[in-house]
């Protein structure tokens, strides 16, 4: 029954008892009759008067976490009261956007008299995506249950996860397929110097880099002024279509392609190289090739992808194969392998383009079908590395823990 029924039933029994003490009398009638009155004025007050300007203000620890890190909230309670509130039951939701999650914090208070409430808690377990605040609720009652008060505040909090890049190695960002088919590893090509201008020559500089057709035009020493550039370009292509098997293995497979995706940027711009990105889902952005990786924009991006596939991944691979440079070799994430995808490589391939194929997995060894794949994919020419991503590796979704102890 809600409050008001509570109510309007207490203020009926208030009326019948009094008119009971009216037409018997006897001091129990008139006690059981003031008594009822008493609790039906103090309920009245309690539903006009509780939670009366009550203002809610949210403290993050942050505004952008990596997969797996925890956030720290603090909500600061004011509200002006004028009577006792016995209980109070405080209640606020976050919703994951990309998987509809919701993260409930509540807790049961007793206030009374107090009037300014700290309460912080963590939300654990973050995962990557765009986490959304809902809306906060509050819920006080009187002391016999009579009157309960509820009110809702909305508020624009927003917190961004990246996901937690893997840790990849320099020779990860070169591998290449050689003439034969078979897996090759090759180190990153330093970058080599190229000449950007020539200037006087001063005490200190390399004789080797003397510009003697300078010197001997102007007849004084000059030296080069060399520049870096950088000499690796990769194009990152994700594909985001769910893994066939096994069941519920689709998006623990997604993160660990994104989380790979993470660490080649980062290793491209340890490196000093170019790195791009594309993939088939629909919400990502694709990022074009430039001199220098922007790792901002990268996580941006990475944090974004979910939703529907826009193209098959093989189309993709096609697409990026036609447009990128000819010095552009691409790196391909997926985990699923099949004959659309070796017929893209080769492809590929024709236009003489370095192919390195990443499949990620959740089974503890190829399949003897996958095993067929990978073997046509290095006929092709693709270099081809496996990742195992076990179920006992899967992240979990979080929670939200009371952060007062």
């Amino acid at each position: 029954m809600k409050s008001w029924g509570k109510t309007l039933l207490l203020f009926a029994a208030c009326v019948g008892m009094a008119g009971l003490a009216y037409l018997q009398g006897g001091a129990a009638a008139w006690y059981l009759s003031v008594c009822f009155a008493l609790i039906w004025v103090q309920a009245g007050l309690f539903y006009v008067f509780a939670l009366r300007g009550l203002r809610v203000q949210r403290k993050l620890s942050g505004d952008v976490f990596l997969a797996g890190d925890t956030v720290t909230a603090q909500l600061d309670i004011r509200h002006h009261t004028p009577v006792p509130m016995p209980w109070l039951l405080v209640r606020e939701t976050w919703i994951h956007e990309g998987s509809g999650t919701q993260l409930i914090y509540s807790k049961l208070l007793f206030p009374w008299w107090k009037t300014n409430l700290c309460l912080p808690y963590k939300i654990t377990g973050l995962m990557r995506g765009a986490y959304r605040f809902s809306h906060f609720e509050a819920a006080a009652g009187d002391l016999f249950g009579f009157a309960v008060r509820r009110v809702t505040r909305d508020d624009l909090h927003r917190l961004i996860v990246y996901p937690k890049p893997l840790e990849v190695g320099l020779t990860a960002m070169s591998l290449q397929a050689d003439d034969a088919g078979a897996r090759s590893v090759k180190r990153v090509r330093r970058d080599t110097p190229s000449i950007a201008s020539v200037r006087d020559y001063v005490s200190g500089d390399p004789y080797h880099r003397i510009h003697w057709k300078s010197t001997a035009r102007l007849g004084r020493l000059m030296t080069k002024d060399p520049e870096q550039a950088a000499s690796v370009k990769r194009m990152l292509l994700l594909d985001t279509a769910p893994a066939a098997a096994p069941a519920g293995a689709a998006q623990p497979l997604l993160e660990k392609g994104i989380a790979l995706a993470a660490g080649f940027f980062e290793a491209a711009a340890g490196a000093g190289g170019s790195c791009g990105f594309a993939c088939s889902s629909s919400d990502a952005k694709r990022i074009a090739l430039t001199i220098r990786p922007d790792l901002t924009l990268a996580y941006d991006v990475l944090a974004s992808v979910g939703g529907k596939p826009a193209l098959p991944f093989p189309d993709l691979v096609r697409k990026e194969a036609a447009a990128l440079p000819p010095d552009t070799s691409m790196l391909c994430i997926t985990s699923t392998l099949d004959v659309a995808l070796v017929r893209a490589i080769r492809e590929a391939r024709t236009r003489r383009r370095d192919v390195h194929v990443i499949y990620v997995h959740a089974r503890p060894s190829l399949s003897v079908a996958e095993r067929e794949v990978a073997a046509a994919l290095q006929a092709a020419g693709s270099s081809f590395t496996e990742v195992p991503h076990p179920p006992r590796e899967w992240p979990l979704q979080g929670g939200v823990a009371d952060a007062t102890a």
